[in-house]
């Protein structure tokens, strides 16, 4: 079945038509097909370098004009100047996506419309999302576009690993029983996740046998400095990410062919991981010196799942709302924190969509992100090897325990490497046998 759905006209000003057997894949290349102009190209690249920076705002316009309003304004000038390339392809998973925030607004509107100053500037954001990730699935196609997109994901990452670890717009968590720092505004989870999707994607650079000394040694101390700061956010879930994406990028690239190459790379990755080990906080020993009463019993957040899963039950076809659910976890899970007027959030991605939406949300999100985690699967055959698997499988089993990562900027990053990695690609695509990562 395909994962992508053709335009009805797919011809192209000044160029022949599309050939049948040509289909996008990463460098895939048809008959005739326009090649990105510099401002698409680079629309592009900032986009995703920005996204470590996507929080911050210029001052004096009340959060209203900052980094992502002007990588949006950039995305928007490449799509009006070249509209086939940029709109070419349209991946069936973001139907899926489209249909789910869809049916949040409608559940808004019906379930908790007292609450529409929460769910509808989110809801908005998830919609702004979704063009920004049919851009990126159609400009993968051509050669070269996939690799710089992942430098310029770990270039961004890198340097606001060196702002974190300068103290520079460095933030205390908003959780008081946390330890932990993030920067320029971003969620320490959210800069967590980030980073560690930086670090596996220098990794897999890496790994498609780069052609330059300097593509070859880079993605090391960068991934070190990344790590460092990484450690500084105190997320749990961003070492299970970077764990995760590293196992599949070792078991399934050959890349690591000699014993020897592969046992080093191990070794590497064991020193960086035991270095963010050692210097993560400690979140639950900071918890209880706060609250000596809570002393011997378990993490808070291990009560906050029997809660949300009571709460499913209570709706379970149709949910309770988007954002109506916060109140009643919070009085139950953390009732200290009623008084300080705080409200905490789902920590669970599987959850939050049941409770939120119901079954026939969840079923909405989770069909989108099966194509796209299932698209992820087949390229592993492609040039692009295991690498948009381990992106998004990570993002998909993190979900599915610790965090609710829906609004995080990299992990639709993810969702457009894994469908563009997927689509077959034709004869003679110009991607040479140096830039293929095998699987």
């Amino acid at each position: 079945m395909p994962v992508m759905i053709p335009e009805m006209n797919p011809s192209f000003a000044g160029g022949s038509q599309l050939s049948a057997t040509a289909r996008p894949g990463f460098g895939a290349r048809g008959a005739g097909l326009l090649h990105p102009n510099f401002l698409v190209r680079w629309a592009f690249y900032i986009s995703v370098f920005a996204i470590p920076f996507s929080h911050l705002y210029l001052p004096g316009t009340g959060g209203r004009v900052g980094v992502q309003r002007m990588v949006q304004l950039l995305i928007a000038c490449g799509i009006v100047s070249q509209p086939r390339v940029c709109l070419r392809w349209m991946p069936t998973a973001l139907l899926w996506f489209m249909g789910y925030a869809g049916l949040r607004i409608l559940w808004g509107l019906w379930l908790t419309p007292e609450m529409s100053g929460l769910w509808w500037p989110s809801s908005r954001e998830f919609i702004q999302l979704l063009p920004w990730v049919w851009v990126m699935f159609n400009l993968l196609q051509f050669p070269g576009t996939w690799r710089r997109g992942l430098w310029a994901a770990g270039a961004g990452s890198f340097l606001c690993a060196l702002f974190h670890i300068a103290g520079i717009g460095v933030a205390q968590a908003a959780e008081e029983f946390e330890n932990r720092t993030s920067v320029f505004g971003m969620h320490a989870n959210e800069l967590g996740a980030t980073y560690a999707t930086a670090i596996i994607a220098l990794l897999g650079l890496w790994m498609t046998r780069p052609r330059t000394w300097s593509q070859r040694f880079l993605p090391f101390p960068m991934a070190a400095i990344i790590g460092i700061a990484m450690a500084k956010t105190g997320s749990r879930g961003a070492i299970m990410m970077l764990a995760i994406g590293v196992l599949v990028l070792s078991f399934y690239g050959d890349s690591f062919g000699s014993r020897i190459k592969r046992f080093g790379s191990l070794l590497v990755f064991g020193a960086v991981l035991t270095v963010i080990l050692w210097q993560i906080p400690t979140a639950m020993t900071r918890f209880q010196e706060i609250h000596p009463q809570n002393i011997g019993k378990d993490n808070p957040r291990a009560r906050m799942l029997p809660v949300l899963w009571e709460m499913f039950l209570r709706s379970p076809l149709y949910g309770l709302g988007p954002d109506g659910y916060e109140s009643e976890l919070t009085r139950r899970a953390m009732p200290y924190l009623v008084n300080q007027g705080r409200s905490i959030v789902a920590h669970n991605q599987v959850l939050l969509l049941l409770v939120e939406t119901g079954i026939i949300g969840f079923l909405l999100f989770s069909t989108g992100l099966w194509l796209a985690l299932a698209a992820a699967w087949r390229a592993r055959h492609k040039p692009c090897g295991p690498l948009p698997l381990a992106l998004l499988l990570a993002f998909v089993i993190v979900a599915a325990t610790v965090t609710h990562p829906d609004h995080f900027l990299i992990l639709w990053v993810a969702v457009a490497y894994g469908l563009a990695g997927a689509a077959s690609s034709s004869p003679g695509t110009g991607i040479s046998n140096q830039e293929r990562l095998p699987a």
